[in-house]
Parts: structure tokens; C-alpha cells; sequence
């Protein structure tokens, strides 16, 4: 269904290659994500490109810019299992779970039933 047509686990890539996904219950990342839009600024601090009319997004702590946590996997973040544990940490973790691809449909099998 959904993770097949979109994220196409059949697509095969190199073996030193792996796909890993971040999820995050939206009220969560909607209360905690942060940026100050540093990311879209060149070396010399210039904008590389016109930043939105809007102010940029500040996380209900008052963080300026953490969407560096969010893009960033490392290796220990990465979920062994797909168990309840896992699935209360999404909706509890400032930054979610960490999920390899094939972990993605199981996960989402749990969390709908």
C-alpha cells in the first residue's frame, strides 16, 4: 500500500547503502522542530536562496534551530525491533524513532491496528 508505492522498497541499492527513515508524531515535531534558517545562508553568512515571508519556526522551549537532530541518523539510533516500546517512543521522543526501511510496514501495521 502507502510504503510501497512511496518509498519503493523493491528500489535496490548498493549494499553499502541503506535507507532509514525518522518518524515523528506530528504534535510532537510541531511543539519541539526547530530552525532559524542558518541552512539556507552561505559560508559568508549570505542567503543562498529567498527565505519564506513567514518568521522562522521556534519549538515551544524556545530552541532557535535544531534541524540539524532531525536530518542526522547515526548508526546507534537506529530501532533493533519493532516493539510497543518503539512505538510509545514516537509519540513521546522529542526526535521520534529511527527506522531501517525494512522495519517501515510492520511498524505501521502496529501503530494502525
Amino acid at each position: 500500500p502507502y510504503v510501497s508505492e512511496t518509498i519503493q522498497p523493491s528500489f535496490q541499492l548498493f549494499s553499502e547503502y541503506q535507507r532509514f527513515f525518522r518518524i515523528v508524531h506530528a504534535p510532537v515535531f510541531l511543539r519541539c522542530f526547530a530552525s532559524d534558517r542558518r541552512h539556507m545562508k552561505d559560508s559568508a553568512g549570505n542567503w543562498i536562496a529567498q527565505p519564506p515571508a513567514y518568521e522562522p519556526i521556534v519549538a515551544e522551549d524556545k530552541t532557535e534551530h535544531n534541524l540539524n537532530e532531525y536530518n542526522e541518523i547515526r548508526a546507534d539510533e537506529v530501532s533493533v525491533n519493532v516493539e510497543p516500546d518503539l512505538i510509545h517512543a514516537v509519540y513521546t521522543n522529542k526526535l521520534g524513532v529511527v527506522l531501517s526501511e525494512n522495519q517501515l510496514e510492520e511498524f505501521f501495521a502496529q501503530v494502525s491496528s
